[in-house]
């Protein structure tokens, strides 16, 4: 060991210091491609905010533009389902209650409609940019009728403008444990297919048709556990501000290769890829291509702290080395 050490510390054998460290972009969910590839990317708390510079994408070695966008954004077009039936009983206020914070703490530019999960599914507020009706609707919505749930997420999402790389989704507030019929995977197409990120947040005791339901679209679920509405939406709001839609054109010839980066100072994060044929059916598996943001964020830590090791050695072999090379 310390003969390895004096050798590296000779003259013209000092170490060089390396580029970034390179992590797994594990967070990633491909949706449906047609005119151009999406993809979901789930990245640690630590490297928010992604600036858009920072992307890289190559297919089959040849580099495409291509853009990254937070889903949490003033591009972000969201329609938000509220369960209003008899069922909804006394939670009803606790979920419009978590909606209307929500609304009230989504970027400035976010554009919203609401959507009454009743007999039947009704329009509450149109797609509109800021709170103010929103938050109106909310506070005069009354339970009434059965719930439509699967009903009521395609009519929100006929709320939303299909805008090539912006970022839509649907929230789900609801104490169903399934959608009322459908299967959560044909659920799942669905959605995915309109690019459409599911994000619920139950108070159902079961909310596995929810988990196979949402990671697909590169969603998520809040289970809600305890009576009060507040955590599961600080984990929805949270987990959102890591989640970023990146789009490039549909290559020529598919299946084909592709090669997505994040390119941040001291670490990259990277994700290898195939693109599909248009008519490949979506994997309907329970997080597909994903791994949770703590999980990501001690991987960005374990790969600093790597870095910062390679920096501290390299440093002190070459105060050795210029000992050595005054002698």
């Amino acid at each position: 060991m310390v003969l390895a050490v004096l050798w590296l510390a000779a003259p013209g054998a000092a170490a060089v210091p390396a580029g970034p460290t390179t992590v797994p972009l594990a967070g990633v969910t491909l949706l449906p491609v047609d005119s151009h590839v999406s993809l979901v990317v789930n990245v640690a708390d630590g490297t928010a905010p992604v600036p858009p510079d920072s992307v890289s994408v190559t297919v089959a070695g040849v580099p495409q533009p291509a853009t990254v966008v937070p889903v949490l954004s003033d591009q972000l077009a969201v329609g938000i389902v509220i369960d209003a039936s008899r069922a909804a009983g006394g939670g009803l206020p606790a979920r419009l209650s978590a909606a209307a914070r929500f609304v009230l703490e989504a970027p400035a530019g976010t554009h919203a409609a609401l959507v009454a999960d009743t007999t039947p599914p009704a329009v509450l507020a149109k797609l509109q940019q800021g709170p103010d009706d929103l938050v109106r609707a909310l506070s005069a919505v009354q339970p009434r009728g059965d719930r439509h749930t699967a009903d009521a997420l395609t009519l929100a999402v006929r709320q939303l403008p299909a805008t090539a790389g912006n970022p839509r989704a649907v929230i789900l507030y609801t104490g169903a444990a399934d959608a009322g019929g459908a299967a959560s995977a044909d659920l799942a197409t669905r959605l995915a297919r309109e690019h459409v990120l599911l994000v619920v947040v139950s108070t159902a005791d079961d909310t596995r048709y929810w988990s196979k339901a949402t990671g697909p679209t590169g969603g998520l679920v809040a289970p809600v556990r305890t009576s009060p509405v507040v955590p599961a939406l600080d984990r929805v709001a949270t987990t959102l501000r890591t989640r970023y839609l990146i789009t490039f054109p549909t290559p020529a010839h598919l299946p084909a290769p592709a090669s997505v980066r994040l390119n941040f100072p001291d670490v990259t994060m990277s994700a290898d890829v195939v693109v599909p044929g248009k008519d490949a059916p979506v994997r309907a598996e329970p997080g597909h291509g994903l791994v949770s943001s703590a999980w990501m964020t001690v991987m960005l830590w374990a790969a600093l702290i790597v870095g910062a090791l390679a920096l501290l050695i390299w440093g002190a072999l070459e105060m050795v080395g210029s000992v050595f090379r005054r002698m």
